[in-house]
């Protein structure tokens, strides 16, 4: 959207398949070109509301790990919480919430989900414990391209069949319609490759999945990137539809309007270790950036 500011002569908005309206760029500001896109006001994008906390779901005391960088993180996460992650990159947030989903070690600390502690070896441990993890690079990571999306939205349930010994596609087919339709996926057909999604019906159908299990505690590391601005406000709305059922989430983004629009709580990490942690009302974007910079004490004066 900046781009076009500064190079579009004229713009054309799309929306649902249908030329909306074609203006001089100079006409236009980027507040109207966003709610002729999504079809609200701009607030909508980020429709954080206040809602009751629960017990504490997650609670990290301590954590460490030499070989990825991670250094003495204490974090703790509640039911119905959203707490964003925010750091410059490199500063261990991906590796971080790749410790909880048990996908590297760590070297000490203690991870307590709920009132157990745990210690995740592997995905599948964490899946049974009740965590969650959306990557930040879904067509790598996150999907298997060539799959249907009915195949991709139920992967998480597979393990929870048991005596499992041929895939039920009835099963799988209508488990996955049913998300389809809940999360607002858009697709000819459960049947279709996820390779054939937009990118935001993409992160839709890894969401889809790991809802599917129930968990506990849901990590979404970049939930929005790479996707257009209306599909950015929808998943901003399931998360806060997800969060008002109790779910716990933690949320890695490198954007800082996503971070302080979406998050009662704000962790900033900084070459591997937590600089600070700042509450709603007084995270602004100069008191993030200064934590990650390591500027934490002029933050806050």
């Amino acid at each position: 959207l900046d781009e076009l500011q500064q190079i579009a002569g004229r713009v054309t908005v799309l929306r649902d398949g249908a030329s909306l309206e074609t203006a001089p760029m100079s006409s236009v500001s980027r507040e109207d070109l966003v709610r002729m896109m999504v079809g609200r006001e701009v607030s909508s994008v980020f429709p954080k509301r206040n809602g009751p906390l629960g017990d504490v779901v997650l609670d990290a005391r301590g954590v460490s790990s030499p070989e990825c960088g991670i250094r003495d993180v204490s974090l703790t996460v509640r039911a119905g919480e959203i707490v964003g992650l925010a750091g410059l990159v490199g500063a261990g947030r991906t590796e971080f919430a790749e410790i909880l989903f048990g996908i590297r070690r760590a070297g000490k600390g203690t991870i307590q989900i709920g009132n157990r502690e745990v210690a995740p070896g592997s995905p599948e441990d964490a899946v049974r414990l009740g965590i969650a993890y959306v990557p930040e690079d879904r067509r790598r990571n996150g999907l298997i391209l060539e799959m249907p999306v009915a195949a991709n939205a139920t992967l998480g349930m597979l393990s929870r069949q048991p005596g499992l010994r041929a895939l039920d596609f009835t099963w799988e087919r209508d488990l996955a319609s049913r998300y389809a339709l809940q999360l607002g996926i858009k697709t000819a057909s459960v049947d279709a490759p996820a390779k054939t999604l937009s990118g935001g019906n993409q992160q839709k159908v890894c969401l889809s999945r790991w809802m599917a299990t129930q968990p506990s505690l849901l990590i979404l590391d970049e939930p929005t990137q790479g996707v257009d601005v209306g599909a950015k406000a929808e998943i901003h709305s399931l998360m806060v539809e997800f969060a008002s059922k109790g779910i716990a989430i933690l949320m890695i983004s490198s954007e800082l309007p996503e971070i302080l629009g979406m998050s009662d709580r704000i962790a900033v990490m900084r070459e591997g270790s937590i600089a600070g942690v700042l509450s709603r009302s007084e995270a602004t974007q100069q008191t993030v950036l200064s934590l990650a910079l390591g500027l934490g004490e002029e933050a806050r004066a």
